[in-house]
């Protein structure tokens, strides 16, 4: 694999965008390698009391970019790992503490995800990314970073990253 390209895109994808219609950042990545990479590259942007949302089906990458995103604020990767039987993995070490969510196992997410502490951990300077987003109230998907992983074959994916503002990010209003 190519670590240079990969670094690159991953770098190009990172960068915030100049004008809020620029719509979603699309990369392809064709190996977990640049999966991670990716994730990385939008982990070393961060300073804190950001929002990322992960969306995807199982087995799309969403912990593999977690683990960059991990990586690029100075937390090892290897550390980090699905947080499905637990919901909320803290890793600190980093420049900013990352809390790592999964509400894949949530029954019914409007009601329990109230008592995960999320809007306090922003407040308090963290980093929230969160597995499943999809099933993440609106009223707190207002302010996310939205990254969707789609499966295009063979191992690659498609990811496209929205930051708040750009269109193509989905309305996160209260209604």
């Amino acid at each position: 694999m190519d670590t240079r390209r990969a670094k690159d895109r991953a770098a190009k994808a990172a960068r915030p965008a100049t004008r809020a219609d620029d719509g979603p950042t699309t990369v392809f990545s064709l190996s977990e390698e640049e999966t991670l990479e990716l994730g990385r590259g939008v982990g070393r942007t961060l300073k804190g009391g950001e929002l990322l949302v992960l969306e995807g089906d199982l087995g799309h990458g969403k912990t593999v970019f977690a683990r960059g995103v991990a990586a690029g604020l100075g937390v090892a990767p290897e550390e980090v790992s699905s947080p499905s039987f637990t919901l909320v993995h803290e890793y600190r070490g980093g420049r900013a503490p990352l809390f790592h969510v999964d509400l894949y196992r949530l029954q019914n997410p409007e009601e329990e995800v109230g008592g995960l502490g999320i809007e306090e951990i922003l407040t308090a300077g963290g980093v929230v990314l969160v597995e499943w987003g999809e099933r993440l109230p609106p009223y707190l998907r207002r302010d996310a970073v939205v990254v969707r992983l789609h499966d295009v074959g063979e191992g690659s994916r498609r990811i496209e990253i929205a930051t708040p503002g750009k269109s193509g990010a989905r309305p996160r209003g209260d209604a």
